[in-house]
């Protein structure tokens, strides 16, 4: 009877705490939780560009995900006005990349993307949602 209740309750432990059994085999009636954070691996770059299609140099890009939290620092964009981000964070359903004018606090403009995850087949994680790649180009008004 003890048995039947301890399985009982790591199984409502399991299932109350967000655990991951994937991947795992529970020997002798145990249950098996792994503990740990979803996260998934963003790659975004792109283009900034003026109203004019000149490249613009300087202007600061934050690339925001779940709940619009920043993800990695603040990105400044080369002469050709390119920009490149290569960060693990939480998954997201959408990307939003903010661009900030070089002289200017003030959010000159935004675009926003559907996020696809790709799974790598070389990470075997379980919390692990897998790679995201974005590639954009955004004109500023």
């Amino acid at each position: 009877m003890r048995k039947k209740i301890n399985i009982l309750l790591g199984g409502l432990i399991a299932l109350i705490s967000g655990c991951s059994t994937q991947n795992k085999v529970a020997k002798n009636n145990e249950v098996v939780a792994l503990y740990g954070v979803p996260y998934a691996t963003y790659e975004v770059s792109g283009k900034v560009t003026d109203g004019d299609n000149t490249p613009l140099e300087g202007a600061k890009v934050l690339v925001k995900g779940y709940k619009n939290q920043v993800i990695g620092d603040t990105i400044v964009t080369n002469k050709e006005g390119e920009f490149m981000l290569n960060k693990s964070a939480f998954p997201a359903e959408t990307i939003n990349i903010v661009v900030f004018e070089p002289n200017n606090q003030v959010p000159t403009d935004s675009v926003q993307h559907k996020v696809q995850y790709e799974k790598n087949q070389q990470i075997e994680r379980s919390f692990y949602r897998g790679e995201c790649k974005i590639e954009t180009k955004i004109k500023v008004k």
